[in-house]
C-alpha cells in the first residue's frame, strides 16, 4: 500500500478549509516544492503548517535560480506550467498550508505528534540548504539532498513529464477550474465558490460531477450543461446529456493536435447526436442509435444496426459499415473485427482499406504508409500505400523515424529512399550500398548518408537534392556534432557545416571542441589548434588558453581526448619546462593539485611558487602547508610557512587563517599567542571556513588554554554546523550537561551510524529522561553498544550494577565478564554496592617482594 501525505489551504483564524486537498505525495515532500513549505512552519497535533504567502515568495527565488542555472527564462515548455504554478498558489483563499502525514506516521511506532515535530525540524534543516543555495545562488548545496531523491540534476525533476516543472505534483482539479461547492436548499441544487458565496441558486433538480469543468444539469426532466463560474452553457432541453469530454483534431504540430472543442452525448427519444458545449451547437445530428468516441474526433455510429466510422463532422470516413465496432490501433490505423476470424479488418485514417491482418502486424510508416512485419505466412516484409496498394515486397530491412517524411529500405542488398508525401523513389538511378542515419534525425529533417558503390555524399529526400555532393576521395562520412559532419580523406579531414550547406578546407584532425558554451569544433593543423565558433569564426588557440582547455579535457572522449593530449604534449615539448607560465591561475591550482594528487612533488611546489609569486592566495597557502609539515625534512621551512599563510591572510584567504589560527594556539613556527589564534580562527569563521568556526568551539569545550565555556563553545559549533561542520558528540554532552534534554534527542536520532549515541540512550533510558520512558532492559542494551565503540567506565560500573546477584537484572555470566574487564582496565568500583567481598589486603613482605 502506499503510503501518502496530503496537502490543503486553510484559514488560520476561522480554520475555514479550501475544500479541494490541493496535492496527494508519496511520502515526502519533492524537492521541487520544499521552499513552499519553509517559512513559520510548525507542528500542532498531527498537523504541520506553513506561511503561504511567505512560503511562495521563497519558492519563486528558488525557481528563479532554476530557470538562471538552466536558462529556462525563455523557454515555453517552463514558463507556461511555472506561470500556472503560481498563478494557482497565489489566487489560493487562507493564509497557510496544512500538511497531514498521518498516512506516513502510520509506518512507525512513534507517537503522531512526536514524528510531526520531528518532520518540521527536518524541513527547516532542509531550508537552510535552499536559503543557502538562494543567497551564494548555487545549486551546490543542495546537490546531496536532491540525490537522496533520486535525482541527480534539478532539471532531470523538472523535465520529468508528469511533474510538469512542478505543476504536475497538484491536483488538477483543485488548479484547473475554479472550486464550487454543489448545495441543496428546497430538493433543489445550487452552487457556491470556494469561500460559501451562493453563485447559482437552487434551481436544478440535480447538479452532476464536474468533470474539466463542465456538469450536466437536471431541471424538470431535462438535461443541460454548466461551468464553475456558473454559467448555463446548455440550458435543459435534452432527454439525456452524458458528461462533458474533449474532441482533438487538425494538424499535429510537437506532438499535439492544433484543435480542440468540449462536447457532450445527448440524446432525445433513445436517439443520439454530438454538442458542442461552448458554442451550444449540435456537431453530429441527433440521428443515431449509438454514438461512441473512439479517439480524436473519429466515432463508432450505428444505424440500422450498422457501424458507420465518422467525425465530428459527420462525415463518413470509412465507407465500408461493419456488424461491430470500429476500434482504432494507432492514430492513423483502425479496425474492424471480422467474425469468426483473428484477421481484422484495417483502414487508415482516410477511410482507405488496407488489408486483413492479425493484431500488430501492420507498422505505421509516413503519411498513411504502412509495412507488414515477417509472419509465419511471409517471412519477408512488404510496403503499403496510403491508397492501400502495394509499393514494394520481399523486403529485408526498413529504415524509419519520427518527423521524416520519407523512409529508407533494403532488398536484394540494395537500399531504396522513398518520399512518401510526393510519392516517388528517390535517387532511383544509383547503385545505393548503404544509409546512415547516424545522429542526424536530431539537427535535419529527411537527410541521409548515402554510400554508393563509386562514392558518398549526403542527401536531402525532403527536397530532393545533394547535399554534399558524391565524390570518391571521401572515405567516411559521420555526424560530428549538432549539425556537423565530418568528411575524412585519406590526406585529412573536413567539416560540414548543414545550417549553411558548407565544406571546409582540410584539417589534420576535427573534433567537438571542449568549451561547447563558446565554441563547436576543434580543427588541427600541424602543431596548432584553432577553433570554429558559434559564429562560424575561426581562430587560432592561445598559449594562455592551454590551461583551461586542458583542465577541461574529459569533456572530450576516445580519439577525440587522445589527439587532444597529443596536441597538448607536443605543445608543452615546443614552450619548454616552463610551459606552466602561459596557464591562469585557475588552472594553474588546478595543475598543482594534479601534480599532488600524482604524488610529483618537485613539480606542484614549481607550480604553487608561480602561483605565490602571482599572489594567488589559494597556491600560498598551499605552499605553506607544504612548508609547515615538518616531518617531511626535505621541504620544511617553518619561517617562510608563517610568512606565506601571513600574506594570504591578508588577501582574504579563509584556510590561510585558519591554519595560521593553528600555529598561535601551539606555538609552532611562531610565538604562542592565544589571542592571536582566537582572531584568526574568528576571521577564518567569518570568511565561511568552518574549521575556523569548529576549532574555536574546541577551544572552549576542552577549556585547556582558555577557561573552560560551554555556552560559547556551542555558539561556535552551531556556527560550524550551518557550514556542515558537525560536532554533533560534543554539542550532545553540552546539552545533556547542561540537562537541556529535548535537545539532546534528535541528535541521537541523526547519529544513524550510532558513532556516539548509544552512551546517551543507556543513560536516558535508565534515567527516564528527555520524553524517554525508564526502560532498564534498553539502557543495558544501549550500554553494551557503547562499549563496542568507545571505553566507558561508566557504562562498566552501570552494567555490573544491573547484573549484580540483587538485581531483578541479574546475569552472573555477564557479571564475572564485565567485572574482568573492570579490573584489567583498572576501573575503579563500589565492591560494597556489588555484593562483592573487600580486595584482600597484601603483606608488607608480598608489597616489598612484589615483582
Amino acid at each position: 500500500m502506499a503510503h501518502r501525505i496530503y496537502i490543503y489551504n486553510i484559514d488560520s483564524t476561522s480554520g475555514e478549509h479550501y475544500p479541494n486537498y490541493l496535492g496527494e505525495w508519496n511520502y515526502v515532500l519533492p524537492p521541487l516544492l520544499i521552499p513552499l513549505f519553509g517559512v513559520n512552519n510548525k507542528a500542532k497535533g498531527t498537523q504541520l503548517y506553513a506561511d503561504r504567502e511567505q512560503g511562495i515568495v521563497l519558492l519563486r527565488q528558488f525557481y528563479n535560480l532554476l530557470a538562471d542555472e538552466y536558462q529556462l527564462h525563455y523557454k515555453k515548455a517552463y514558463y507556461e506550467p511555472v506561470n500556472g504554478l503560481f498563478t494557482f498558489l497565489e489566487a489560493l483563499p487562507y493564509d497557510k498550508f496544512s500538511i497531514d502525514g498521518t498516512d506516513v506516521f502510520h509506518m512507525k511506532e512513534e507517537k503522531h505528534s512526536v514524528q510531526v515535530k520531528e518532520w518540521v525540524v527536518e524541513i527547516q534543516e532542509q531550508i537552510k540548504l535552499y536559503q543557502l543555495a538562494i543567497a551564494s545562488q548555487s545549486l551546490a548545496p543542495l546537490q546531496e539532498l536532491l540525490e537522496t531523491f533520486g535525482y541527480k540534476t534539478f532539471l532531470e525533476a523538472l523535465e520529468t513529464d508528469w511533474i510538469n516543472y512542478g505543476l504536475g505534483y497538484w491536483n488538477e482539479e483543485a488548479y484547473k477550474h475554479n472550486y464550487t461547492e454543489i448545495f441543496e436548499e428546497n430538493n433543489l441544487k445550487g452552487l457556491k465558490d470556494a469561500k460559501g458565496n451562493c453563485i447559482v441558486p437552487a434551481i436544478y433538480n440535480e447538479i452532476f460531477e464536474f468533470i474539466d469543468g463542465i456538469a450536466v444539469i437536471q431541471k424538470d426532466n431535462k438535461f443541460g450543461y454548466l461551468n464553475t463560474q456558473g454559467t448555463e452553457l446548455v440550458p435543459p432541453l435534452y432527454e439525456e446529456a452524458f458528461d462533458a469530454f474533449k474532441i482533438y483534431y487538425g494538424e499535429i504540430i510537437n506532438y499535439d493536435y492544433t484543435f480542440e472543442q468540449k462536447v457532450g452525448t445527448v440524446s432525445c427519444n433513445n436517439i443520439f447526436g454530438l454538442l458542442d458545449i461552448t458554442k451550444n451547437q449540435l456537431l453530429i445530428p441527433i440521428v443515431y442509435e449509438e454514438l461512441e468516441h473512439i479517439f480524436g474526433d473519429y466515432f463508432n455510429a450505428k444505424k440500422d444496426n450498422q457501424y458507420l466510422f465518422i467525425n465530428h463532422k459527420n462525415e463518413q470516413l470509412i465507407k465500408e459499415e461493419s456488424e461491430t465496432p470500429f476500434e482504432f490501433e494507432g492514430v492513423e490505423l483502425f479496425f474492424s473485427k471480422i467474425k469468426g476470424s483473428s484477421k481484422r479488418k484495417y483502414f487508415n485514417a482516410n477511410g482507405v482499406f488496407i488489408g486483413e491482418y492479425v493484431e500488430d502486424e501492420l507498422q505505421t510508416l509516413p503519411h498513411l504508409f504502412f509495412y507488414v512485419k515477417p509472419n509465419k505466412g511471409q517471412k519477408k516484409t512488404e510496403i503499403i500505400q496510403a491508397n492501400g496498394e502495394l509499393l514494394d515486397t520481399d523486403i529485408d530491412q526498413i529504415i524509419t523515424l519520427s518527423g521524416y517524411q520519407s523512409f529508407a529500405y533494403r532488398k536484394a542488398k540494395k537500399w531504396f529512399l522513398f518520399d512518401t508525401l510526393n510519392h516517388k523513389l528517390c535517387l532511383a538511378e544509383f547503385d545505393i550500398q548503404k544509409i546512415k542515419i547516424d545522429y542526424l534525425a536530431n539537427f535535419f529533417q529527411d537527410v541521409y548518408i548515402i554510400e554508393t558503390s563509386l562514392d558518398k555524399g549526403v542527401f536531402d529526400a525532403k527536397n530532393d537534392c545533394w547535399l554534399l555532393h558524391p565524390h570518391t576521395d571521401y572515405l567516411k562520412i559521420e555526424h560530428l556534432q549538432k549539425h556537423y559532419l565530418s568528411v575524412h580523406q585519406k590526406e585529412g579531414v573536413h567539416y560540414w557545416d548543414g545550417e549553411i550547406n558548407l565544406l571546409s578546407p582540410r584539417y589534420d584532425y576535427i573534433s567537438e571542441a571542449i568549451n561547447l558554451e563558446t565554441d563547436k569544433l576543434f580543427l588541427y593543423q600541424n602543431e596548432e589548434l584553432l577553433c570554429l565558433n558559434s559564429k562560424k569564426e575561426i581562430r587560432k588557440v592561445a598559449d594562455e588558453e592551454i590551461g583551461k582547455l586542458y583542465n577541461r579535457r574529459y569533456n572530450l572522449r576516445g580519439k577525440d581526448l587522445a589527439h587532444f593530449d597529443q596536441f597538448y604534449e607536443q605543445w608543452k615539448s615546443n614552450i619548454g619546462q616552463d610551459y606552466f607560465q602561459y596557464f591562469d591561475d585557475d588552472s594553474l591550482f588546478q595543475l598543482g593539485v594534479d601534480f599532488f594528487k600524482a604524488n610529483k612533488t618537485e613539480e606542484g611546489i614549481a607550480v604553487y611558487k608561480l602561483g605565490a609569486s602571482r599572489n594567488h592566495p589559494e597556491m600560498m597557502t598551499e605552499l605553506a602547508i607544504i612548508y609547515s609539515n615538518t616531518e617531511e625534512t626535505l621541504h620544511a621551512n617553518l619561517p617562510l610557512a608563517i610568512d606565506l599563510y601571513k600574506k594570504a591572510a591578508t588577501l582574504g584567504e579563509r584556510n590561510a587563517w585558519n591554519n595560521l589560527g593553528y600555529h598561535y594556539q601551539n606555538g609552532i613556527g611562531i610565538e604562542q599567542n592565544i589571542t592571536k589564534a582566537i582572531e584568526a580562527y574568528s576571521k577564518a569563521g567569518e570568511l565561511k571556513n568552518r574549521l575556523g568556526w569548529s576549532n574555536l568551539g574546541d577551544l572552549y569545550y576542552y577549556g585547556e588554554l582558555v577557561e573552560q565555556d560551554y555556552d560559547k563553545a556551542l555558539e561556535y559549533y552551531l556556527k560550524a554546523q550551518k557550514l556542515y561542520q558537525f560536532n554533533s558528540d560534543k554539542i550532545t554532552d553540552i546539552y545533556f550537561t547542561q540537562e537541556d534534554y529535548k535537545k539532546v534527542l534528535p541528535l541521537l536520532k541523526k547519529d544513524r551510524e550510532e558513532e556516539f549515541s548509544p552512551i546517551y540512550y543507556g543513560l536516558m533510558y535508565e534515567q527516564g529522561l528527555g520524553g524517554l520512558k525508564l526502560n532498564l532492559k534498553k539502557a543495558i542494551s544501549y550500554y553494551e553498544n557503547a562499549m563496542e565503540i568507545n571505553h566507558y567506565p561508566h557504562a562498566v560500573k552501570q552494567l555490573l550494577y544491573h547484573y549484580r546477584a540483587a538485581s531483578d537484572l541479574a546475569n552472573e555470566v555477564l557479571f564475572n565478564a564485565w567485572l574482568h574487564y573492570a579490573e584489567v582496565n583498572e576501573i575503579e568500583i563500589d565492591r560494597e554496592l556489588l555484593g562483592l567481598e573487600p580486595p584482600k589486603k597484601e603483606s608488607f613482605f608480598k608489597k616489598i617482594f612484589k615483582k
